[in-house]
């Protein structure tokens, strides 16, 4: 018969790697305890034309495979339709992406903690990135007037957003609002 220290011993050993595999796996699907990938620029309003700089921290606890570094600059715009259905009126809203631009940082590869500078150009026609208006100058300031009142299109919104594209598990990313003016 066996000593009770050695299955003790045995037993610690058995559920010492079923709590390792248990961790890696949970680090894997949802992403906790796997680090942190931030944005970080050198300004947060920029004009049409001119480039944005800023540098991508990876904060790794340990090596990660990745299919990807990437940082993206989009813009979105928030619209909303009025609709009548059966004698009653109702706002649908949605945000429609009018603009990505993606820099890629990096392939495919084992990431560790490190800190990536990026540089991208926002387009010289950034602020004209909205829906196109009529040709009718009395229905324009009409639309115009009917805009203030009851608002139908959003401005639009920029951001850049850094992303740790993970093959088989929970992307990092990390996003940063942008104002895009003259």
């Amino acid at each position: 018969m066996a000593d009770p220290d050695d299955l003790i011993k045995k037993a610690s050993g058995f559920f010492s790697k079923v709590g390792s595999t248990l961790k890696s796996t949970t680090k894997q699907v949802t992403g906790l305890g796997r680090g942190s990938v931030r944005a970080e620029l050198e300004r947060t309003k920029i004009a049409p034309g001119e480039t944005l700089r800023g540098k991508v921290v990876l904060a790794l606890p340990e090596p990660v495979d990745a299919k990807r570094l990437v940082v993206t600059l989009h813009a979105h715009q928030r619209t909303v339709e009025i609709q009548h259905r059966n004698g009653s009126r109702t706002s649908v809203s949605s945000r429609s992406e009018i603009f990505h631009f993606d820099v890629e940082l990096g392939g495919a590869k084992s990431y560790e903690s490190a800190t990536v500078p990026f540089e991208i150009v926002v387009p010289p026609d950034a602020l004209d990135k909205q829906a196109p208006a009529g040709t009718h100058p009395i229905a324009d300031a009409v639309r115009s007037v009917a805009a203030v009142l009851s608002p139908t299109v959003g401005p639009v919104e920029w951001s850049v957003t850094v992303k740790l594209e993970i093959s088989w598990g929970r992307d990092l990313s990390h996003d940063v609002d942008i104002v895009v003016a003259r």
